[in-house]
């Protein structure tokens, strides 16, 4: 008998299941379980093994819904097993148009709420599927792959929405976040990463480079239940070097909070402007509360690829800097502003049209 996915057992994760990604909405990664230790772990055995018929690129976590195991595999292929036997139990496999096209090819993961689990295709549709047999419930299109979009990560469900983020920023494409209705699939909103005409931040940009300034959203959001908001990372600007886009492009290399309800941006931190090093700052902040100088803050926490740690604070209407710990080598950064967080570059170490830099970290980041 298969256990419903309540929003309930989300906001209160059970330590014998893994129903997300990173295991709780906070996205710590952390279990409570304690019974394999670092004076047993040399007795474990494998148990059993499942091939998935794919032989490289995977990235996502399995999820575990008391007694049963789903793994999503690159090419949007979701296998369903028996933890305890590693059975299969059903697989769905999405039949890719022959013109699809895509730099990356893995999926990160997806995700599971009532009886149904929650894909975000490679060729850009949300499909939900039946958990207990794999048929498909339903399907949206986000958007169309033929523009360069397409879909890797797992999608967020939070108060009655399922969210999904866009790849694609090597295209040219303008990154967004969409909800739908966790129940029938009908779409609630978009948020465009990238600011149109008249709203907060568009003058950070010249000409029409909005249209396809990347800011891509390829990495699953965390979410606070407290404040009611989610918290996402954004990728660098497009086209690569910032000479050909002048200007801090927002919200570009950034986390941005959006309140799920409305997909309104509350607020964002941007690591660092003009971003011409590939340093997506993909990865969702974690939602931790932590102390610091005798003050208990409500915090994120952020290890960017431009190779500082971030301790940030979270409030219903801001995302404020509290400090920036370098943690690798980095060659770019002269300083950063005790208020604000601004970086100031290192001019040579910043690489333009026609003009080489030698730069660390590199296009990988420092994490």
């Amino acid at each position: 008998m298969y256990s419903p996915v309540t929003d309930e057992r989300l906001v209160k994760p059970e330590p014998e299941n893994w129903l997300q990604i990173r295991g709780n909405y906070q996205g710590w990664s952390y279990s409570p379980l304690d019974q394999i230790k670092a004076t047993n772990v040399k007795r474990l055995v494998p148990v059993w093994a499942f091939s998935t018929g794919v032989n490289s690129g995977h990235e996502a976590p399995p999820l575990v819904n008391n007694g049963m195991m789903f793994i999503s595999t690159p090419y949007s292929q979701v296998i369903a097993l028996d933890a305890k036997t590693g059975k299969l139990l059903w697989r769905y496999r999405r039949e890719l148009p022959e013109d699809f096209k895509a730099l990356h090819n893995t999926s990160r993961g997806i995700a599971l709420h009532g009886d149904k689990v929650l894909v975000a295709s490679l060729d850009c549709y949300l499909v939900a599927l039946d958990a207990k047999t794999g048929k498909q419930v339903w399907q949206q299109k986000v958007e169309d792959y033929k523009t360069g979009y397409y879909m890797t990560l797992a999608p967020l469900v939070a108060k009655g929405k399922v969210m999904v983020g866009v790849s694609g920023g090597e295209f040219g494409i303008r990154g967004f976040v969409q909800a739908f209705d966790v129940r029938t699939g009908e779409p609630a909103w978009k948020a465009y990463t990238i600011p149109g005409p008249g709203e907060p931040g568009h003058d950070t940009w010249s000409g029409d480079a909005w249209k396809r300034g990347g800011g891509s959203v390829w990495m699953t959001g965390t979410y606070d239940p407290e404040l009611g908001l989610t918290y996402w990372g954004t990728g660098n600007g497009s086209p690569w070097f910032g000479d050909q886009r002048p200007g801090d492009n927002l919200y570009t290399s950034s986390t941005i909070a959006i309140d799920p309800d409305n997909g309104k941006i509350t607020s964002h931190f941007q690591y660092h402007w003009n971003d011409s090093w590939d340093w997506d700052e993909m990865d969702a902040p974690l939602v931790v509360d932590y102390q610091k100088d005798g003050r208990s803050i409500k915090g994120l926490v952020h290890a960017a690829r431009n190779g500082y740690l971030y301790l940030l604070e979270r409030s219903s209407d801001k995302i404020g800097f509290v400090s920036a710990t370098q943690y690798v080598k980095q060659n770019v950064f002269k300083s950063i502003d005790a208020k604000s967080g601004r970086p100031a570059y290192n001019a040579d170490r910043v690489p333009a049209t026609g003009r080489r830099a030698d730069f660390c970290p590199s296009l990988w980041g420092g994490k």
